[in-house]
């Protein structure tokens, strides 16, 4: 996804071979800065990213430690750091201009208006930039250490060792996030980015690094993969001795639906798309072959659950989605849970764009709580992306997961209800392709 990466690989695996001043120091670069004694706290941090080209002085001798850092200078430190090339300056334009490109490129921001490159962002909004270029997720392991400042971001950096306190109150330490940060604590960040292994007990999932979650907070998969086996469309499990059913889950995108030819080739299940809401303009809507679909996989004698593609940004949405299905469903029995779908789709047109996990988390909770709370079962479905990068699960375990992997075997870490193991099954009374779906649950006995 990008080249940076393989730099940022690069240097965790080295940092400890990058012994000090081993930063690729740049012959004949020795740093003489009159602000920056040997005694003062950022010393290090200075001679080394200055000897590295990663930073400059305001001039040849004074290095200004206590100024703030612009929009623009942020951009062109953090890059730079995590091995960007330095671009080809824009005709017409001012120096910084095409390092908006590269901070939208590696996730820094995900807007951003060259008016504002002057302007001097907050030790809160660098906490942002650093953490997303480092590829780190805004899911910290435990609770802020800062009396003044909540964010995972800043926790997760703190636990690091990339960011530190900038005071203390009443015993308690500060983050201070509204203030401007200052030259020598940008560059004492980008040191720690350079000297810290950041990925220590974490993995890599879609060009992020995942702190996993320990077998007490998110209980860990627990199937056997060389038990699962194909039989045509139809997943197996084992020997028999283990319960599960097999079932289908559909939209109207598969039209009309011969609901008595499914059940009679053997589907226990139908999952059926209540509804959802658009990813750009936010607007809800109906399945428009919802109705039929649930009368006639009824009929059929199936057992029946109900799905809502969502994109909710918060927990207002959330339950507002949850409202709307309530409604449409009008007190219906169901067999199988309501599942909030929640799923990242559409890029940076994407009304999701950039939510962050603890946004994404809290809209699917208020959803199943709310569905729960209408005397429903409720579920999260999830594909691994989503699962590991666009929710914190450890907020959801009250509630069943319905996970997707379009495989022969399951490769996810932890334990699900139901798996998606295919998008392209062939069931008797559908026409073209249909989801298929293996359930370790007996909903509805």
């Amino acid at each position: 996804m990008k080249k940076r990466v393989i730099v940022l690989l690069l240097a965790v695996v080295l940092s400890c071979a990058l012994a000090l001043p081993g930063m690729g120091a740049q012959e004949g670069r020795a740093m003489r800065f009159s602000d920056v004694p040997e005694d003062i706290w950022y010393y290090d941090n200075v001679r080394d990213l200055y000897e590295a080209g990663i930073i400059d002085g305001l001039s040849d001798q004074i290095f200004g430690g206590d100024d703030p850092v612009a929009w623009g200078q942020a951009f062109k430190l953090i890059t730079l750091a995590i091995g960007c090339a330095v671009p080809a300056p824009v005709e017409g334009e001012r120096w910084d201009y095409p390092y908006i490109e590269l901070a939208l490129d590696n996730r820094l921001v995900y807007a951003f208006d060259a008016a504002y490159l002057s302007d001097v962002p907050t030790r809160l909004q660098v906490a942002h930039m650093v953490a997303r270029a480092l590829d780190l997720l805004s899911i910290p392991q435990g609770d802020s250490p800062f009396a003044d400042c909540d964010d995972g971001y800043v926790t997760h950096l703190y636990e690091k060792g990339i960011l530190e306190g900038a005071g203390h109150e009443d015993g308690q330490m500060l983050f201070v996030p509204d203030a401007p940060i200052t030259r020598a604590e940008m560059a004492a960040i980008l040191w720690r980015v350079y000297n810290l292994d950041v990925s220590q007990g974490m993995f890599r999932h879609s060009n992020y690094w995942v702190e996993p979650f320990s077998a007490e907070e998110v209980a860990p998969f627990g199937y056997d993969p060389s038990l699962f086996a194909l039989d045509g469309s139809f997943m197996t499990y084992g020997d028999g001795s283990v319960a599960y059913e097999v079932g289908v889950d559909v939209s109207e995108f598969q039209l009309d639906i011969d609901w008595q030819a499914v059940a009679d080739a053997g589907v226990d299940f139908a999952i059926l798309r209540i509804g959802g809401r658009f990813m750009q303009s936010g607007g809800l809507y109906e399945d428009q072959y919802f109705r039929r679909n649930l009368e006639g996989a009824k009929a059929a004698g199936l057992k029946v659950g109900v799905y809502f593609f969502s994109q909710a940004i918060n927990a207002q949405e959330g339950l507002e989605e949850a409202e709307f299905v309530l409604d449409l469903l009008g007190g219906a029995q169901l067999d199988y849970p309501v599942v909030c779908d929640w799923e990242y789709l559409g890029g940076s047109s994407s009304r999701t764009y950039g939510v962050e996990p603890a946004e994404v988390t809290a809209g699917i909770d208020a959803f199943c709580a709310r569905v729960e709370q209408a005397g429903y079962q409720a579920m999260v479905y999830f594909n691994a992306y989503c699962g590991y990068i666009k929710m914190d699960l450890r907020a959801l375990t009250d509630y069943d997961f319905w996970y997707a992997q379009y495989a022969a075997q399951p490769s996810y870490r932890y334990h699900f209800q139901m798996w998606q193991y295919s998008s392209s099954g062939r069931v008797p009374g559908i026409n073209g392709d249909v989801d298929m779906n293996i359930s370790f649950v007996p909903y509805g006995v």
